[in-house]
């Protein structure tokens, strides 16, 4: 046994010394003949007949996800996720299945007529895995009714609506995930078995042959032709025939052709389906992804279930550096309609229409994961947000005390599990971990009461007054008595807005006041009923540290201006403490941000687009050259209020800054960059469109000549690649002198929204069509809107002026209801 223990020794130190060779890149005749010395040594030691030997592996087809892996799984999830949500879809569950239909089950089972619903679940296939391509055997999986990341709707609709909304949220989703340009292929199944069953397709082989075409995207169609013909038995001409239709692929003037052609056009299935085809793409140009979609008569979808509109996203140029290959992961998005499936699992054959579409997780993972090795990109695996650590030795109790005040706090906080960690182990854990701040304790911090923050990328540090136990304990207190409800809300906490008892509409401009030289530990019990004594108020808002201090200053809102002033005049240097005088006056409630260094070619539309999951506080939005050295574009935003302004820039900074692809600067607007954007914007140079007297005058330099306010909306549409405006005019009543009200709505295909109010128009006594002078008046608004109208004149402020006919509304888009 000695032995055999001295020979194992042995052949663990030639393993190690042909290891450090091979490291060393040492010489091939040296590694060889360390390696057979090692080869030596284990046929002397033989097999071991009382030691198992086992492999660690995991099962074919599947494998483990380091904390790296899922932290960008768990990012694409969020926006998978959010956008499902952002859509009205409620989440179901169902048992694992492999790649069949649970979701039609569930609504046959279940009575289900109406449904928006999407689910999640890991599926499982029985074939060959090729884990090279993102092909799993355990995976999220890429298709619809109810397997993997699904979205569908159920239910009885007006046509192509729901299909429009399906392929939107495709967009939104690879849009989104920043993972390349894509396509989205659109085809119709009834326009296929028209088209099989006029070029000579017998029946029973439609099926056969559309897997064949199927495979156009990845074969030549001399290739497929082979198969068609030689395989499946297809007459050659036949096959001809029918490569003439699959091999073409366009927009809606290919269906506007195909509706002319004198054989399709005459096959019922296929007209049915190029019908709904133009009626999909006017709908997908009114939500502005039109350019994202292409009709493909080659696009098959292998799957029987299948009855009408069916797509499929595919990469264009999938992301890879130069000289490298490109990633192999094949289409990332797919779905259709299939109105019949449900029938089959319902003991009555009750149909329940249904279209859906489904994300190939796993292909994008791989793709968002080889992106990222190529960039060498950093990956937070965690989300701590602050380390506690101590620069000096024998206090762990106080790191202990600490953290658990943060933990309490709600705060992402870690510690090192050492007694005495040393503080460069603890500065270089940070920095690995990508922990933004230290919180340190030392000897000094804890006699004067303060806690050192340190920030890790800047190595700036501050301190933090420790939180009171005495005036938190009276906070808690008074809280109780009074019944008083604190919301703690990303770094504030907030009273009121509104109170209880509170009845219209929220105070006017001008009734806030701002509040600073805050000692830290003051809290509301102290500052809520100072306050109070001068008026009522509509909502007070603390500002918090991460450690449950207050941050130095605050926010009351009065129920009136009058209020406010009360404060200003009575508070304004209250001696809240010996000297330790309150600073009040008025708040300018900032509502205004900047977001330079956006792409130079970025578009409104896109912007807009991009800006989306900021929520519904966003009212203005302008776009204009960067005023820094470098071709970049800067966006001007305007929020409805200052709350929703905040929010916006801590979700744009908490995003790390990038917007529409790129690094961007996010910070509230400037009074001194304003001043500069507006001179910009007036210089006669770069104006596009001026109102002037009773026309529109075209700057000469843009290459405009006056053709009326309607010709040049429609040429102003060309120029910033939007569709034909399409108008509608409703008259309301008359007036005086010839005046008439009208309502208006005027839709841009390419706008995100519609454009809507009330406007007057006077009609000369010479019995003018009224309508077609409202579309004037309007045409010349909408100019103002799409070039120097209230985007940019709101934000800027700039006088707007049009002598030749008033409004009752500003026009703005989307005021639908007004």
């Amino acid at each position: 046994m000695a032995d055999r223990a001295t020979l194992e020794e042995l052949v663990r130190l030639q393993g190690e010394r042909v290891r450090a060779l091979k490291q060393q890149k040492a010489g091939a005749e040296q590694i060889e003949e360390e390696v057979a010395k090692l080869l030596k040594l284990k046929a002397q030691l033989g097999p071991d007949e009382g030691k198992q030997k086992f492999v660690l592996k995991t099962p074919k087809g599947t494998r483990d996800y380091s904390p790296r892996q899922m932290a960008v799984r768990e990012k694409v999830f969020d926006v998978i996720i959010s956008c499902f949500k952002r859509h009205g879809a409620e989440v179901i569950d169902t048992p694992v299945f492999e790649l069949k239909v649970p979701f039609a089950r569930y609504l046959a089972m279940n009575k289900l007529t109406n449904i928006k619903r999407y689910h999640i679940a890991k599926v499982y296939r029985r074939d060959n895995p090729a884990m090279t391509r993102g092909r799993y055997r355990e995976f999220y999986q890429c298709v619809s009714m109810g397997a993997g990341w699904d979205f569908d709707i159920a239910g009885q609709f007006d046509p192509m609506i729901p299909d429009a909304e399906c392929l939107k949220i495709m967009c939104e989703i690879l849009s989104s995930l920043q993972i390349g340009d894509f396509l989205v292929k659109v085809n119709d199944r009834r326009i296929l078995d028209g088209t099989f069953a006029i070029c000579g397709v017998p029946d029973g082989k439609f099926r056969t042959i559309c897997s064949s075409v199927d495979k156009l995207d990845k074969v030549s169609w001399e290739e497929v032709k082979s198969e068609m013909v030689g395989e499946k038995g297809l007459a050659p001409e036949v096959a001809d025939r029918v490569g003439d239709y699959v091999q073409q692929h366009g927009g809606v003037s290919l269906v506007e052709q195909l509706l002319q052609d004198p054989k399709l056009s005459q096959n019922k299935q296929a007209l049915e389906g190029l019908g709904d085809l133009k009626l999909l793409f006017e709908y997908l140009t009114l939500f502005g992804i039109a350019d994202k979609i292409s009709f493909d008569l080659s696009l098959a979808r292998g799957l029987d279930y299948y009855t009408g509109v069916i797509y499929e996203a595919v990469l264009l140029q999938p992301p890879a550096q130069a000289g490298e290959e490109p990633l192999g992961v094949g289409s990332v998005a797919a779905g259709g309609r299939y109105d019949g499936l449900v029938g089959m699992f319902d003991p009555k054959g009750r149909k329940v229409p249904c279209v859906g579409l489904s994300i190939g997780v796993e292909r994008i993972f791989s793709t968002v994961e080889q992106r990222l090795e190529a960039l060498e990109e950093k990956v937070r695996t965690t989300e701590t947000q602050v380390l506690v650590a101590s620069a000096q030795k024998k206090l762990l109790e106080e790191r202990l005390k600490l953290i658990s005040e943060l933990w309490d706090a709600g705060i992402k906080a870690e510690l090192l599990y050492k007694k005495n960690p040393k503080l460069l182990n603890q500065l270089q854990y940070c920095e690995e971990a990508g922990i933004p701040l230290v919180a340190i304790v030392g000897e000094q911090e804890l006699k004067d009461g303060v806690i050192k923050l340190r920030s890790v990328a800047s190595r700036e540090e501050l301190w933090c007054e420790r939180v009171n136990p005495e005036n938190k304990a009276a906070l808690e207190a008074w809280v109780r008595e009074t019944g008083i409800r604190l919301v703690q809300v990303n770094g504030q906490r907030k009273y009121g807005g509104p109170p209880p008892g509170w009845v219209g509409s929220p105070p006017p401009a001008g009734s806030e006041v701002f509040i600073g030289r805050l000692p830290q530990d003051v809290y509301e019990h102290q500052l809520i009923p100072l306050f109070q004594r001068v008026g009522r108020l509509y909502e007070f808002r603390l500002m918090m540290t991460f450690s449950g201090l207050n941050r130095g200053f605050a926010y009351a809102r009065y129920s009136s201006r009058r209020g406010a002033q009360a404060a200003i005049a009575t508070l304004h240097n209250h001696p809240l403490r010996p000297s330790c005088p309150l600073l009040v006056c008025r708040s300018t409630e900032k509502c205004e941000l900047s977001v330079d260094g956006l792409p130079p070619g970025l578009s409104r539309r896109a912007l807009l687009l991009a800006l989306q999951p900021l929520g519904p506080g966003l009212q203005e939005a302008l776009l204009l050259p960067s005023p820094g050295p470098a071709p970049a574009q800067i966006a001007l935003l305007k929020f409805s209020s200052h709350r929703a302004a905040a929010m916006a820039k801590k979700a744009l900074v908490e995003g790390q800054s990038r917007l529409c692809g790129e690094q961007v600067a996010v910070e509230w607007l400037k009074p001194d960059l304003k001043q500069r954007l507006r001179q910009q914007l007036t210089d006669p140079s770069l104006q596009c469109l001026q109102p002037e007297g009773s026309q529109v005058a075209l700057a000469r330099d843009k290459g405009l000549e006056f053709q009326g306010a309607r010709a040049a909306l429609q040429l102003l549409c060309q120029r910033m690649k939007l569709g034909s405006p399409l108008f509608l005019t409703k008259c309301l009543g008359t007036g005086s002198a010839g005046w008439h009200r009208f309502w208006y709505q005027v839709v841009i295909p390419g706008h995100p929204v519609p454009f809507s109010g009330l406007i007057w128009v006077v009609l000369a006594p010479s019995g003018q069509d009224g309508h077609e002078v409202a579309k004037d008046a309007v045409s010349a608004r909408l100019l103002e809107a799409l070039s120097l109208g209230p985007a940019s004149c709101g934000l800027l402020g700039l006088r707007q002026e049009v002598p030749w006919f008033s409004s009752d509304l500003i026009l703005s888009p989307g005021s639908l209801n007004e």
